[in-house]
């Protein structure tokens, strides 16, 4: 696999400062103009304009959010590798080579471009890492950036995702619906710069992003995350539990209803936990079976 084999899907909306250099690297790189993408969201600061000066293909989104801008710039791709990148020229295009061999020697169906935790704001960084370990515990992998705006996947990886995630929710998405069908991710370190123009994601997006991935393992695991809910009734269970001890011990008071309730609600949400935590490992063992599948199905296909 080459350069020729790379699409590049540029999702914007008033990036009129990042645009230009972010498809000029692209290009220099040596990324086709024709399989450059920009994806415009309703841009009224002359983003579109500017793109098409540099010869790429430069579409109307339809519907909202970067999901939307993917899942437009996909219907127009014909590579068998997607590139997603941000406007704001904060990925260096300089590790696409990187991310492509990446992808070929380790046999990957994503690989996503890492940035240095300090070249993010303390508040983006804390918030980033505490969200790919939300991401890392429910999925059952070991990312380390699972946000990442620069990533390179196989196109046939994602044909049949849903993109259901609005917003910033798209890139864990992409990587829940990759190693849910039995796919590999892979990382390379990158670079990450300052962007140019205004700053889009806010840190209260953290709050929706997290819900996402709830939303997320629900779709691909019902049974642990449905247990993993039931788990949550050993709080009331411990707090009427804890009051009820304290009441006999130091006020000489006998609540016995109160304790059969918090010894019945608390063992239920530990035997919820319990129930979570094996239907977790079980479908770890799925994915793995079906990562090998596809690893036997791929080395056929070659041979």
């Amino acid at each position: 696999m080459n350069l020729d084999d790379v699409t590049a899907i540029v999702p914007a909306f008033n990036e009129s400062e990042g645009i230009g250099p972010t498809v000029q690297e692209l290009i220099d790189v040596g990324i086709q103009p024709y399989n450059i993408i920009v994806v415009d969201g309703g841009s009224t600061d002359g983003t579109p304009e500017i793109a098409s000066k540099l010869g790429v293909r430069v579409v109307r989104q339809r519907g909202r959010g970067k999901a939307d801008a993917i899942r437009c710039g996909l219907k127009h791709a014909r590579t068998p590798l997607i590139l997603v990148i941000d406007a704001d020229h904060t990925y260096p295009a300089k590790y696409v080579p990187l991310m492509v061999n990446a992808l070929k020697e380790g046999g990957y169906d994503e690989v996503i471009g890492v940035r240095p935790g300090s070249s993010q704001p303390l508040v983006y960084r804390v918030g980033n890492a505490l969200l790919t370990w939300l991401f890392d515990s429910m999925f059952g992998v070991r990312l380390r950036d699972v946000l990442s705006g620069l990533y390179l996947v196989r196109r046939e990886a994602i044909a049949d995702a849903n993109f259901e995630m609005g917003g910033f929710s798209v890139e864990s998405e992409i990587a829940a619906h990759i190693v849910s069908t039995g796919g590999s991710v892979g990382e390379v370190d990158i670079e990450y710069r300052k962007r140019l123009g205004r700053k889009k994601l806010r840190p209260w997006h953290g709050l929706s992003i997290a819900l996402d991935m709830v939303r997320l393992s629900w779709r691909y695991n019902p049974t642990s995350t449905l247990f993993l809910a039931g788990a949550l009734l050993m709080v009331p269970g411990l707090l009427v539990g804890g009051m009820t001890a304290y009441q006999f011990y130091f006020m000489h008071v006998d609540h016995f209803v109160n304790a059969i309730m918090a010894l019945v609600v608390t063992a239920t949400g530990f035997n919820s936990l319990l129930l979570g935590i094996l239907s977790m490992y079980l479908k770890r063992m799925e994915y793995r079976l079906l990562k090998h599948m596809r690893s036997m199905k791929r080395g056929q296909s070659s041979g």
